[in-house]
Parts: C-alpha cells; structure tokens; sequence
C-alpha cells in the first residue's frame, strides 16, 4: 500500500506461476484499490475477503484478467461507485455475486464487458440502488 492507503498491486509485480491471490487479513489502512488493479495478470483466483474497509476502487479494475475464474467481491460493500472497464475481459469468469453492492449508486462503462463465459449472477439486488 501507498502512504494513504490505497492498494497499489500491478501484474508485473506477481512472480511468474502465481495463480491465486488472497488477501485474508483483514486490514483497516487499505481503504482504496488503485486503477489497474491486477490488470492483464494470469491469476485465476482473487480473494478480497480481509479487505473490509475498502471505499473506492479505481477503474479498469481486474481488466483483462483473461484466466479469471472466480473472485470474491464481499470488501467492496462500503464502495459507491464502480468506475469504468470493472473486470472487463474476464473471459473464463463464470460467476458474479453482487451481495455485496447495496451501496452501489453509479457504475460507469463496459462493466463486466466480454465476460463470455458469464453464466451466473448472484444476488443481483445488491445493485437495487443503482440509478
């Protein structure tokens, strides 16, 4: 994390052969995710789970995540905003729970775009507050 505590973790920084990614802990200084977030890795599975104070997360979110299979989104119920390209390009993600997304008001372009192998969404009245 960066000095204000914003979770800044680029693919390039992920070792050749790691699949999985999981933040189990909870932590109470990240309260942000950085843009690019994992961007174009070849992780197959991410876990946010101790990630519980997070309030933003910055766009293009998981992009290009091509090997993506699944992905726990439960720290993201204090987030408001879903910035553009969020997980765009997950073309093996077959799952989607929104339990989580009560608080979602906006979400902004090509969400979930070219997730092909999307065949199960969750819970989709976590996002009954988006206008």
């Amino acid at each position: 994390t960066d000095d204000d505590g914003c979770l800044d973790f680029e693919s390039e920084w992920i070792p050749k052969g790691i699949l999985n990614i999981c933040f189990a802990n909870p932590s109470t200084s990240i309260t942000s995710i950085a843009p690019f977030f994992l961007k174009d890795s070849g992780i197959t599975n991410v876990d946010l789970l101790g990630l519980q104070y997070i309030t933003s997360v910055g766009d293009r979110f998981l992009v290009g995540c091509r090997f993506l299979k699944t992905v726990n989104l439960s720290c993201l119920r204090n987030v408001s905003t879903i910035d553009s390209s969020f997980m765009s390009f997950c073309l093996l993600l077959e799952n989607v729970d929104f339990c989580s997304f009560e608080k979602v008001t906006c979400i902004s372009d090509c969400f979930l775009f070219e997730c092909s192998s999307l065949k199960t969404i969750s819970n989709i009245s976590g996002l009954r507050n988006v206008k």
